[in-house]
């Protein structure tokens, strides 16, 4: 009951700066970071990877923008945050469809939430997008780029990998676009360095101006802009077996559910 409680109040509001309540005691150290597998940036030279959190919203029109220039861009979703991850479901097998990546992102800080509620939140999203793409994600976003060992277990045990960034384009701390876009201005210098680029798809600033300038820039630099998975020589992007597509059923309802987790 409790639980049910907490996840009802927390879905009540878009989360893009919240933070849920602490329940464990086990921060990260700087040690740990240093130690750890969490992924911060490419490894094939040349690439940036331009990652987009928090949706389903705007995300369609980014990926139809990086289609145009023959690109790829990877989208940690939700379940249930801006919206419900089932009203976008079309959009997001038109994205996947497309070659773009969807990865997995849980909204609460995974740090400040029982071992039980994050798997039952990461169960949440898996079986959405299974319904939807036919696909189990393999990378996992942390909200606020946070995580503790026993957050990173789990997700281990359950087959992902972790991913930050190297690069924050600053639009959901309050950024406008042209500071949004000048967070690139270093990235185009030669030689190039690869990258793991921070973006929401909930802005419309990213969508509407930082995607359409920083894009064709980082194409002229010299930069491929790939998937994260491809930035990392990994061809298998998802974990098992694909299925196919779903088709929408009364079952496709984020109602009574919690999902505010983003994957890819």
């Amino acid at each position: 009951m409790l639980l049910n409680l907490l996840t009802l109040a927390l879905a009540a509001v878009p989360l893009s700066h919240a933070r849920a309540l602490r329940l464990d005691n086990e921060p990260r150290s700087d040690i740990e970071e240093r130690a750890s597998s969490v992924i911060t940036t490419c490894t094939v030279p040349g690439t940036f990877a331009m990652t987009f959190d928090d949706g389903p919203l705007y995300g369609g029109q980014i990926a139809t923008y990086f289609e145009k220039h023959n690109s790829k861009a990877t989208f940690f979703v939700n379940g249930n945050n801006y919206d419900c991850i089932y009203k976008y479901a079309e959009d997001l097998q038109r994205r996947y469809q497309a070659g773009h990546q969807i990865a997995t992102w849980t909204h609460p800080d995974i740090t400040t939430i029982s071992a039980a509620a994050f798997e039952n939140e990461i169960t949440l999203l898996e079986t959405a997008l299974q319904k939807i793409l036919g696909i189990k994600p393999k990378y996992f976003r942390p909200p606020y780029g946070s995580y503790n060992n026993a957050a990173l277990a789990i997700l281990k045990k359950r087959g992902y990998k972790v991913v930050n960034w190297n690069l924050v384009s600053g639009d959901a701390e309050g950024g406008t676009a042209s500071s949004c876009i000048a967070a690139y201005k270093n990235v185009y210098k030669k030689p190039l360095k690869p990258y793991i680029a921070l973006n929401h798809e909930t802005y419309q600033i990213t969508a509407n101006n930082v995607v359409p300038t920083v894009v064709p820039k980082l194409i002229s630099a010299g930069y491929k802009l790939v998937t994260v998975a491809q930035c990392l020589g990994d061809n298998q992007p998802y974990q098992g077996a694909i299925g196919a597509l779903g088709k929408r059923d009364s079952s496709w309802t984020c109602a009574g559910e919690f999902l505010l987790l983003v994957f890819s």
